[in-house]
């Protein structure tokens, strides 16, 4: 499932900060993976880990199906390059991330939506629910909203025991009305997410995923 030349994304927990890595994949064995150095996807530096770091990795495959799980480096090599050896866990540790174009998970996440062209005051607003390609806010009386109109979104993600800030560019593509006295809504979709945040918001609809299994509500 995993094949050599793909790109394995790493994600560590530093204290409270979540960092990001991207390596790519050397070998794969029935038990470890072969992987080169991790860059940071912030800083496009590689660093380095101790053998027994945690990481949490996510792949997508060429039919578009991604897939995450837990790992930890085993040790460090020297071959033709530098390398290291992570765990490779078996299948049923494995998850796979559904998803439509990106997985969508309800979820009331606190937004700041401001104008791009300074249009209107910035207000707050919730989400009802979020993905990796867009959002859906529950919009305040009065809203300022248009259809086809750029706006930016200040996210507060929460990933695990902190917050992520996260400010980005989105278009209007519809204002829905509300129902039974329900407050209208717009859709929104994201452009020109970068990776790092698109790797946030796709950890925080995964672990939503895996509370919601949990509850089994999913």
């Amino acid at each position: 499932m995993l094949s050599i030349g793909e790109t394995l994304f790493l994600d560590i927990q530093q204290g409270k900060e979540l960092t990001q890595y991207k390596c790519k994949v050397e070998q794969v064995t029935n038990d470890h993976i072969y992987i080169t150095y991790p860059t940071n996807l912030h800083t496009n530096k590689t660093e380095f880990f101790k053998v027994g770091t945690f990481f949490e990795a996510q792949y997508t495959t060429k039919e578009k199906e991604t897939y995450a799980f837990r790992t930890e480096l085993i040790d460090r090599l020297k071959e033709h390059i530098p390398l290291l050896k992570i765990s490779l866990p078996q299948s049923d540790q494995i998850e796979k991330i559904q998803r439509r174009a990106y997985v969508r998970v309800d979820s009331s996440i606190d937004v700041a939506v401001h104008s791009v062209s300074d249009k209107f005051q910035p207000f707050k607003a919730l989400t009802s629910d979020i993905s990796a390609g867009g959002c859906a806010i529950i919009l305040p009386e009065n809203h300022p909203l248009q259809e086809n109109s750029d706006v930016e979104c200040w996210i507060v993600l929460p990933i695990k025991t902190e917050y992520q800030y996260l400010r980005q560019k989105a278009k209007v593509i519809r204002i829905l009305e509300g129902n039974n006295g329900e407050r209208n809504k717009a859709t929104l979709h994201f452009i020109d997410v970068t990776e790092e945040d698109r790797r946030s918001i796709l950890r925080f609809c995964f672990e939503e995923q895996l509370l919601l299994k949990k509850k089994g509500l999913l």
